[in-house]
């Protein structure tokens, strides 16, 4: 099934000279119909260097969770070793009356093994980063593993 690409989510307003770096989702990398585009990226502004060395900002997105959308800001996040970031996106596939959308939350991917890697890890110890599973505000939501 060909799938084009109609949106980044997640396009913040971090820092290029400290943002993750960005990289497609490798193919065959799951995906999940949604029943509507996500809203327009918050804006996120950093005043701040790293809090500590390795650390770089992770942009803040919204999240497919429990049929809407949800926002989990951006976070200094320590990346995983030997592992890439791919960021969310949503896609139209043919299919129905309109087509079908398709959800890819962020993912971190190994980069010598076709296999997902563990998330992030918050530069800040006082606050897990949102894609954190130990996040209060997340309980319940998707995890990107």
């Amino acid at each position: 099934m060909a799938l084009g690409t109609l949106s980044l989510l997640g396009l913040g307003c971090g820092s290029p000279r400290y943002d993750v770096p960005r990289y497609p989702h490798p193919a065959g990398s799951p995906a999940q119909p949604v029943a509507l585009l996500p809203p327009p990226a918050q804006i996120e502004t950093l005043d701040e260097e790293p809090p500590a060395r390795g650390c770089l900002w992770a942009d803040g997105q919204w999240v497919w969770a429990a049929q809407r959308w949800d926002w989990r800001p951006g976070g200094w996040v320590r990346p995983p070793e030997g592992c890439r970031y791919s960021p969310p996106t949503v896609q139209w596939a043919p299919g129905g009356e309109k087509g079908i959308l398709y959800y890819r939350p962020g993912r971190w991917y190994s980069v010598t093994e076709p296999k997902v890697c563990p998330d992030a890890v918050s530069c800040l110890p006082s606050s897990p980063h949102p894609d954190s599973p130990d996040d209060p505000e997340r309980a319940g939501a998707p995890t990107s593993s």
